[in-house]
């Protein structure tokens, strides 16, 4: 890669790799600033857990899924917390799915709006109706494909919920197709997160550290999602 594409691919993901270099600095500092360990914080996540239960899940992926908002929300750390703290049981990983597609359609229903109604109307008002129909023909051509990469990603599914709504999709077509496409990574992430991290130690001295590259793994994913999508 050239210093351009460089540039693009970390760029790209500048929120996930903040969060990541606030981390690594507070693991570096906590102890000299009499900051709590990083332990005592995912205590304090499943302590609001055991409040809130499956509905702190699906609020949070409601804004995570929000066009826009979820950029400046960590929604994955609420679901990653949920698989964590309340998937005891193989019947309770089935609830997270199942509670987490929910929220993942229906706030994907309220992008597509937003792309019908708010978006395209803008787009009309300023005389771009060609640009609306380029849209519509490039949408067509690679839209199962799109769909399904962009679907790994509640953030960039926002976005092409947004772009189906501007180019006046068929509803009902698109929310059958996203709806299994939400569903297949909801399942795969939360059994992977089911598998790896069930029995993970919150008292181990190391689990800061691990938390901090699982941080920096999710910034790197959506560094290479953005440059797969951009070529």
């Amino acid at each position: 890669m050239n210093p351009t594409e460089i540039k693009r691919f970390f760029t790209s993901a500048i929120f996930e790799y903040s969060i990541a270099f606030l981390f690594l600095i507070y693991l570096l500092t906590y102890n000299l600033l009499g900051l709590p360990p990083v332990e005592d914080l995912f205590k304090l996540m499943e302590v609001a857990f055991q409040q809130y239960g499956l509905a702190l899940l699906f609020f949070g992926l409601i804004i995570e899924g929000l066009f826009m908002v979820g950029f400046y929300f960590p929604g994955s750390v609420v679901a990653f917390g949920a698989v964590i703290f309340l998937g005891k049981t193989y019947i309770d990983i089935l609830l997270i799915i199942l509670i987490g597609s929910i929220a993942l359609i229906l706030v994907n229903i309220l992008n597509y709006m937003l792309g019908k109604h708010g978006y395209y109307k803008l787009l009309e008002k300023f005389g771009a109706k060609g640009t609306i129909e380029r849209m519509k023909i490039r949408f067509d051509k690679n839209k199962n494909g799109t769909i399904l990469l962009f679907s790994s990603s509640p953030n960039f599914l926002a976005i092409i919920s947004i772009y189906a709504g501007i180019v006046k999709t068929n509803l009902k077509e698109y929310l059958r197709f996203i709806s299994l496409c939400i569903l297949f990574w909801v399942s795969l992430v939360s059994a992977i997160i089911f598998i790896f991290f069930h029995n993970i130690n919150f008292k181990d001295s190391k689990f800061g550290w691990i938390s901090f590259f699982i941080i920096l793994a999710w910034a790197i994913w959506e560094s290479i999602f953005s440059f797969i999508k951009e070529k």
